[in-house]
């Protein structure tokens, strides 16, 4: 499952490549009429108290992919399987609940507080004073600064996922003590969702240099600080163990001894949870991987909403066919969402639905439709194409003598992708465009093809967070910086409606502005928006107080395995 978070919440997402088994469409299934029609955003966790637990144990915890970057904010680094295990290992300012609503964690911050100074908006983070990296060094205001500086965008040689929020703070200073940090945003750079920030925090080691920020974490872990710490990371990153963290000074102590991290194939990761080598795997919308799931003897399938969304992202490089926005819009109009939503999620749910929004997802507020004509009209694809000067010449449609061709990258062995683009390909073929699939080494196709540009069309999974800053760096067109808008398209309508929405303090009026900003997101051909995964884990029984957090973090002090 190749998947990329979004960095700031669905706003920033982290990409998810979306591997998993052929679904039901395949074989000729119509769906599940079994199935749930819908899903809460309630977490379904089997929650249970510590009292309940063994003490020790070791959690198997499978990988979509060996993390190419273990510093998060590294545009390598923001990765799904990365902001799962830093859940365990690493500090951050806010938690969210399964309804996504935020809280300080106060195992790192005794409080966080907003101000006014001299009409500027004001942060001041006191924190913890137990709060110690694993090399034994407090965690201090240096940590805030460094964190900052790296992602603020001020120097472009730290290659930074995201700088949203970061790029307005005109000062970090320290406070009263080296315990405290007072941030201020420039005057008129309010920034609404500043929680977002310090979501993770890294140590200033890791974050001192564009060096150290860019390759100082490829093979080794940066300093920890959470309820475990790492122990050892195999040559090659084939597997790396976290153990409990003998000084952590939270709450509850983990329970687990142990959590291995295994990065696995998603075409083996099922069967490796039918013997026993892990304790849960995501199954994302694999409607295979799913009904092996519930054939599993002492496994839950444990379900909600979630932030997951699927996406066909176009590249508007100048000399790429998708460069026309007409082009854009017109292959939107000839893409039948609706029949991918039923081959994917048919076996999932009885009412596969397609998502109609790029910044907010069904069961968050501030969810809409905002598609307005960007709907299946082969009919209407075929007169916006021809427009264009595409006309039909044969099977296919030329332009000055060329065939209209276009390259869809996606991952090798993500039959889930495979079938997705082989959709798209049967419904662009019916319109007289010819998509040519080009299926490309898993390991290789965000560091080779995506974050180079060497696309016309892909798709992955976006993942996003509570924040709704997140998603800037992904619609924002900024001249010479990719941030994760890998397809380099946008506008000045939407870069200013995102300055907006950025600096707007009011939930309801920055709500409405980013939707605003989605409906130009829409206008532009930017990128079509599939579906929303549910959340679904099939998981080990015995595994408590783990499993579909819905909006939520997971709590890892708390999991373990019942007695």
């Amino acid at each position: 499952m190749t998947r990329r978070l979004l960095r700031a919440a669905i706003p920033l997402a982290v990409a998810v490549t979306a591997a998993g088994l052929l679904a039901g469409c395949s074989s000729g299934e119509s769906g599940n009429p079994n199935a749930p029609a819908s899903f809460a955003a309630t977490a379904a966790m089997n929650p249970h108290p510590l009292t309940d637990l063994k003490q020790g144990g070791n959690m198997n915890f499978p990988l979509s992919q060996v993390p190419q970057n273990f510093n998060y904010d590294q545009i390598d680094g923001t990765q799904v399987d990365t902001n799962r295990f830093y859940l365990a290992l690493m500090p951050r300012a806010f938690t969210a609940a399964a309804d996504a609503s935020l809280s300080v964690d106060t195992d790192y911050f005794s409080s966080i507080t907003e101000g006014t100074v001299n009409g500027k908006q004001t942060i001041t983070y006191d924190i913890n004073p137990k709060a110690t990296w694993s090399t034994g060094r407090p965690i201090d205001y240096t940590d805030l600064v460094t964190n900052w500086t790296a992602q603020n965008g001020k120097n472009t040689e730290y290659q930074a996922s995201s700088t949203a929020g970061y790029d307005r703070v005109e000062s970090l200073v320290r406070g009263s003590s080296d315990k405290q940090a007072i941030l201020t945003f420039a005057a008129g750079k309010n920034f609404g969702d500043w929680r977002s920030l310090f979501n993770p925090l890294l140590p200033r080691e890791a974050m001192s240099s564009p060096q150290a920020f860019n390759t100082g974490s490829i093979n080794t872990f940066p300093a920890t600080a959470g309820p475990f710490r790492i122990r050892s990371i195999e040559p090659g990153k084939k597997r790396f163990v976290a153990e409990r963290n003998p000084n952590w000074w939270g709450a509850n102590k983990a329970v687990l001894d142990t959590i291995t991290f295994i990065p696995l194939d998603s075409t083996a990761s099922i069967g490796a949870l039918q013997s026993g080598e892990i304790d849960y795997y995501e199954l994302g919308s694999s409607a295979d991987a799913f009904k092996t799931a519930r054939g599993i003897p002492d496994v839950d399938l444990r379900q909600s909403l979630g932030f997951q969304y699927r996406h066909f992202d176009f590249n508007g490089a100048q000399g790429r066919v998708t460069s026309d926005k007409a082009v854009r819009l017109a292959l939107m109009k000839a893409i039948n969402r609706s029949i991918i939503a039923q081959s994917q999620l048919g076996q999932i749910t009885s009412k596969p639905t397609i998502l109609d929004n790029h910044l907010f997802v069904n069961g968050q507020k501030g969810y809409q439709a905002n598609n307005g004509d960007i709907t299946f009209n082969p009919d209407q694809a075929k007169k916006e194409l021809a427009a264009a000067g595409w006309v039909m010449d044969g099977q296919f449609r030329k332009k000055n003598g060329k065939q209209l061709d276009l390259q869809d990258v996606i991952p090798a062995d993500t039959p889930n992708a495979t079938q997705e683009a082989q959709i798209m390909q049967q419904n662009l073929k019916d319109v007289g465009v010819n998509l040519v699939i080009d299926a490309v080494p898993s390991d290789d196709f965000f560091t080779k093809y995506i974050l180079r540009g060497d696309f016309d069309v892909t798709h992955f999974t976006w993942e996003g967070t509570p924040f709704t800053s997140s998603s800037d760096g992904i619609y924002r067109l900024t001249p010479g910086i990719t941030l994760q808008n890998y397809g380099q398209i946008g506008s000045p309508e939407i870069n200013a409606l995102a300055d907006q929405a950025l600096a707007e303090t009011d939930d309801t009026k920055r709500i409405a502005l980013y939707n605003q900003l989605d409906q130009k997101v829409w206008q532009e051909g930017h990128s079509l928006t599939l579906f929303q995964r549910p959340s679904t884990y099939a998981t080990k029984k015995n595994l408590a107080n783990f499993g579909a957090p819905a909006f939520g973090d997971t709590d890892f002090s708390k999991v373990g395995f019942l007695k």
